[in-house]
């Protein structure tokens, strides 16, 4: 399986803590069947969380790939960011300040809970309008959403992604999530499944149960669809826009 958000890199946000839970979370994910991760710390958080710079995080991705390899450890950890999303993101990403998942045009963007739909809609197309791709993440946490599913499937239509959390699935974020969860998967309104691990021992990078629910529920074909293929091909930079539209129910 390929995960594309996971907050695996130490010490950068409320992930890992340190190099010792960074290879912890990487020996979970690699006996739950996973083999690629894309390191996806929060970025443009405003303060929230310690800023830093594409410099200091590729430092900091250098290190955890030397320290996998130290130890042994076959787990590929590709570049991004999980970016929250403001009005200035479009000149943070010109001014090449924000980094988009394994350097394609693909930028994983998350947004406050309670945004309201228009706002929302405008700052995708903003990304949009760069002929950049919005991978939405976790669309089944926000409440405009939560509201009105639809919506996942008109911005999808226009080109955007979306990433839903493990954990929503398994109620692990409220009722609400798992039920706007569930609609998604049943709609076919999503392109792909990751875990948005940040511990070693809760929310963790563990992928295994997800797989097994996604066959038995759904088909083994949807289940690799979600869990390989379409995270293979944005991480790659080939999801097209055609490929995402086709999967669209109505």
């Amino acid at each position: 399986m390929i995960d594309i958000h996971t907050h695996i890199l130490p010490g950068l946000d409320d992930g890992a803590r340190d190099m010792d839970d960074s290879l912890a979370m990487a020996e979970i994910a690699l006996k739950s069947g996973v083999h690629t991760v894309a390191a996806t710390s929060h970025a443009n958080t405003g303060g929230y969380f310690r800023e830093y710079g594409p410099e200091g995080y590729e430092e900091r991705l250098h290190a955890f790939r030397m320290a996998l390899q130290r130890e042994g450890m076959p787990l590929t950890v590709l570049s991004g960011m999980e970016i929250f999303t403001t009005e200035e993101v479009p000149e943070l990403i010109e001014d090449g300040r924000l980094i988009s998942l394994n350097h394609t045009p693909f930028f994983l963007m998350e947004f406050s809970f309670g945004i309201e739909a228009g706002e929302m809609d405008r700052m995708l197309e903003n990304v949009l309008e760069m002929g950049l791709t919005p991978v939405i993440a976790h669309p089944e946490r926000y409440a405009c959403v939560q509201e009105r599913p639809q919506r996942v499937a008109d911005w999808m239509r226009k080109g955007c992604l979306a990433q839903i959390n493990r954990g929503s699935v398994f109620g692990r974020f409220g009722e609400r999530a798992e039920n706007c969860a569930d609609i998604l998967l049943k709609r076919r309104w999503v392109t792909c499944i990751a875990s948005d691990a940040h511990k070693p021992y809760e929310r963790t990078p563990y992928m295994a149960d997800i797989k097994e629910y996604m066959e038995e529920r759904y088909s083994y074909r949807y289940s690799r669809e979600l869990l390989y293929e379409n995270p293979r091909k944005i991480l790659m930079g080939r999801m097209a826009a055609e490929d995402n539209r086709s999967e669209i129910g109505s």
